[in-house]
This record gives C-alpha cells, sequence and structure tokens, in this order.
C-alpha cells in the first residue's frame, strides 16, 4: 500500500496549488534553504529552477522540479526513501506559511473593487449641512 501511494506520487507529482512561476521558483528556492539548514542532504541548484538531492553515499538520488503548480520527484536511485519523506516532511511544515510569504496575509488582500476605492459596503448617511458649516467663508 505504501508503495503503490509512493509510485502514484513519483509518477502524478503533488499539487502544490501555486499561483503563478515566480511563486514556482520562491517554492523551490525556500526547499533549498529548507535542505541545506535542517537535513543532512546535499543538494544542488540547477537553471534555478530544478533541485538535485545527493544520499549519504554522495550520489544524486532525486531531481525535484514544480510545473504547473505541481511539483515532481524523479529518482535515480532505487533507495530515495529518506529523501522522499523529508520532501513530504518539508510540505507538510513549511508549505503553509511559504504560500502566505509568497501571497502575503490574507488580511491585506484587497477584496472588491470598493475597497480600492475607498468606499465603504455598508452605507452611511451623511449629516445634512447647515448653514453655520459656511460661516468661516
Amino acid at each position: 500500500m505504501i508503495a503503490q501511494s509512493i509510485a502514484h506520487i513519483l509518477k502524478n507529482g503533488i499539487n502544490l496549488k501555486l499561483e503563478s512561476i515566480e511563486e514556482e521558483q520562491h517554492y523551490i528556492i525556500k526547499m533549498l534553504e529548507y535542505f541545506e539548514a535542517e537535513t543532512k542532504f546535499t543538494i544542488y541548484l540547477r537553471k534555478d529552477k530544478v533541485l538535485e538531492i545527493e544520499n549519504s553515499n554522495l550520489e544524486i538520488s532525486l531531481e525535484v522540479y514544480i510545473a504547473n503548480s505541481t511539483l515532481y520527484m524523479i529518482p535515480y536511485v532505487d533507495n530515495i526513501f529518506d529523501v522522499f519523506t523529508e520532501i513530504l516532511r518539508f510540505i507538510s511544515r513549511c508549505h503553509e506559511g511559504i504560500v502566505r510569504e509568497f501571497r502575503g496575509l490574507e488580511e491585506s488582500k484587497i477584496e472588491s473593487v470598493n475597497e480600492v476605492n475607498g468606499v465603504k459596503d455598508d452605507k452611511t448617511e451623511e449629516e445634512p449641512s447647515s448653514d453655520d458649516d459656511f460661516e468661516w467663508i
């Protein structure tokens, strides 16, 4: 059952629901930083969008890239379980924070055109003007 799940992920990838090529590149850089800081694996960035991860035998064991919001892993050796599980750990721990960091906080996102124009959705009544308002003229 686990082997089938791994095979499915290797074949189909993991949809990260990223919104742009820039966000995909940001995600790859964050994965690189994570592997350098948090793991024993050596990792290389190739062409600004592909990661190559070495195993403990100093062999490239896995290639990782993101295309069309999907993270793909291409194994080069048979034993990729340690690297594979570390990638899953990275996604489970860091995915939400990386997306939030790139897109910004939800509270600061503009939800409607009215917010851009500074118009409030709830209509407030204006106070009627009186003649006293024009005394300063």
